[in-house]
């Protein structure tokens, strides 16, 4: 288990590089918005195409991001060079809140049709993965007004929200764990905070 574990994370990393390539880049001012996004789109198409290649599932967040990227870019650039720079304006301004529209419709074709559901978890009872995967669609729903509404503070008004979905769906994957290993409550926590290697 601390093999498979482990390469989970290595995934999770895997995919998070693109937004994370897209930030450095855009906050930390190394380039253009625009090309910043490009950079992001690119790595997102990259990761994408080498986890299906490998057959290798998907975080369901992270794939709602990196579909984000993928989209978001060219979106906005052949809506300001087809003359639409009012709805361009507006797709740039709520940029936070439509990573978060992203994943809640990954979240939702997932539940609906895909075989981990939107919780994304291998082995799970039908019963358990749905509850599971209402839960994090019903907090992902939550987080889109809450977006809109601190649009002001990137921290507020993304980082919060993504934190506590990759925290719930952590504590419920270490909480199944923990119950199909036959463990007590407490090891779902202490699973959660041990390193990758352990």
């Amino acid at each position: 288990m601390a093999a498979s574990r482990q390469q989970q994370w290595m995934t999770d990393l895997l995919e998070s590089l693109p937004s994370v390539a897209f930030l450095a880049l855009w906050h930390g001012e190394v380039v253009r918005l625009e090309t910043a996004g490009w950079i992001g789109c690119g790595l997102a198409a990259a990761v994408l195409l080498v986890l299906r290649l490998q057959r290798v599932p998907y975080n369901p967040i992270l794939l709602g991001m990196n579909l984000h990227l993928l989209v978001v870019t060219p979106l906005i650039v052949g809506l300001f060079r087809l003359g639409q720079a009012d709805l361009a304006g507006l797709l740039v301004d709520t940029a936070q809140t439509g990573v978060l529209v992203a994943i809640l419709a990954v979240g939702i074709a997932l539940t609906l049709f895909g075989p981990r559901g939107f919780i994304g978890i291998d082995g799970l009872p039908p019963a358990t993965r749905r509850r599971y995967s209402l839960l994090l669609l019903a907090l992902t729903a939550a987080a889109v007004p809450w977006s809109l509404a601190h649009a002001d503070s990137t921290l507020v008004s993304i980082g919060v929200p993504l934190t506590v979905l990759f925290g719930c769906r952590r504590y419920l994957s270490a909480r199944w764990h923990d119950k199909a290993d036959g463990g007590g409550g407490g090891e779902a926590l202490a699973m959660m905070a041990a390193p990758a290697g352990d």
